[in-house]
């Protein structure tokens, strides 16, 4: 490189056109020219640049606001002062130099990464009985805690396992709880053998071991059970707005069915897949069928849809987002939960109603890709989606 290639690449560099590799060995050759180091030049050549340099310098400093500035000596050697001084105002501006000052090393930031919006996956937190926390995706396998007369497991599947030591009752039982967070879920078997998969921002309490004529949890959000069957009714507290049973009661010996009763919704239902269940609530109630489900609304009032769509009910424990004619805003609350991100509506939200099926464990920029195909056009952000009119 000779005198006229390098005062050019200085040059690029405080104009902001030269390449990353260029800028690096600038800023690299900055920073060891200054200690006397490194210098690619011949004594006549520096004098060839300098001259160069130091009428750009005065255009830069001619040009900058109004204020009292040191001037640069323009002397034999001092060229890449100036130079550096260049780079620092292409930088941050301009700085004030003397040749009794050290010149500032430059210090990149590094851009913050944007991660991927990725799907979720196996993500709990176990609350036990004297208050302390277990964060289960982190947890080694193994023997978590003993509640009792109960063993907690981690199995390798990532299952939490409650297992029973004793036979009959027990005479004080701590209470658990398990929940998750956005973009979580996971699987517990509780002490009587009944198992449970918690959907994303849910929560289970119970008791390490089942005590008295009922065996009774209370749950918000969204659950599946199988229902380990013996004489003991299973009855689930559905817990309300209020943080306190409330929400409806769901009474069981053995059966399967899934309960979604976030409190972000209109509708609290309860879906029967094989067995039968009880629902009650403060003003009706209702046996369920295998296929029916019961919707309680807000206001107390309980109604049965004797033909549910079951697939679309549990089709999240499998695996899959199954919609059916359903609103923009309903899809939408179930990608917030699973892939916790923040939803916006830029305007009037599409009146749309959609169908179809989707993968879980699909990438989030392939879910909007299959929404356009809906006319639902989408813009992300980092994590926030922004749904467009």
């Amino acid at each position: 490189m000779n005198a006229n290639e390098f005062s050019d690449l200085l040059q690029r560099y405080r104009l902001g056109t030269c390449s990353s590799a260029e800028k690096e060995w600038i800023e690299g050759w900055y920073n060891e020219r200054r200690n006397d180091i490194y210098n690619p030049l011949r004594e006549e050549e520096e004098d060839m640049v300098g001259e160069r340099i130091y009428s750009n310098v005065q255009a830069v400093l001619s040009s900058a606001p109004a204020e009292k500035v040191i001037p640069i000596w323009r002397s034999k050697r001092m060229w890449w002062v100036a130079a550096g001084t260049m780079m620092l105002m292409a930088t941050a501006g301009y700085f004030l130099v003397t040749r009794k000052d050290p010149v500032p090393v430059i210090v990149q930031t590094p851009k913050p990464e944007t991660r991927p919006v990725m799907p979720g996956g196996n993500k709990a937190l176990l609350t036990l009985g004297d208050g302390s926390v277990i964060v289960l995706d982190s947890a080694a396998n193994g023997a978590l805690s003993l509640q009792g007369k109960t063993i907690v497991l981690k199995k390798q599947d990532g299952q939490l396992v409650y297992q029973s030591q004793h036979n009959g009752n027990q005479d004080a039982v701590a209470w658990n709880a398990i929940s998750t967070p956005r973009g979580g879920q996971y699987q517990v078997v509780l002490p009587d053998g009944t198992k449970v998969w918690l959907n994303a921002v849910s929560s289970l309490r119970f008791p390490a071991g089942f005590t008295g004529k009922e065996r009774v949890v209370e749950l918000t959000g969204e659950a599946y059970f199988e229902v380990n069957h013996n004489n003991l009714p299973f009855i689930v507290e559905i817990i309300s707005a209020t943080g306190r049973p409330g929400g409806g009661k769901v009474k069981v010996l053995g059966t399967h069915f899934n309960i979604k009763a976030y409190l972000d919704e209109s509708l609290i239902k309860t879906t029967l897949l094989e067995g039968s269940v009880d629902m009650t609530s403060t003003q009706s109630h209702y046996v369920l069928k295998p296929g029916q489900q019961a919707q309680l609304h807000k206001n107390g009032i309980m109604s049965l849809d004797e033909h549910a769509d079951v697939e679309e009910a549990v089709a999240w424990k499998d695996g899959r987002f199954v919609f059916n004619e359903a609103s923009v805003e309903t899809v939408m609350r179930e990608i917030a939960r699973w892939y916790d991100v923040e939803i916006v509506y830029a305007g009037k939200v599409p009146d749309e109603k959609l169908e179809g099926e989707i993968p879980r464990n699909s990438n989030i920029t392939e879910v909007f890709k299959i929404l356009e195909l809906s006319n639902v056009h989408c813009k992300i952000e980092g994590r926030k989606i922004t749904v467009l009119p």
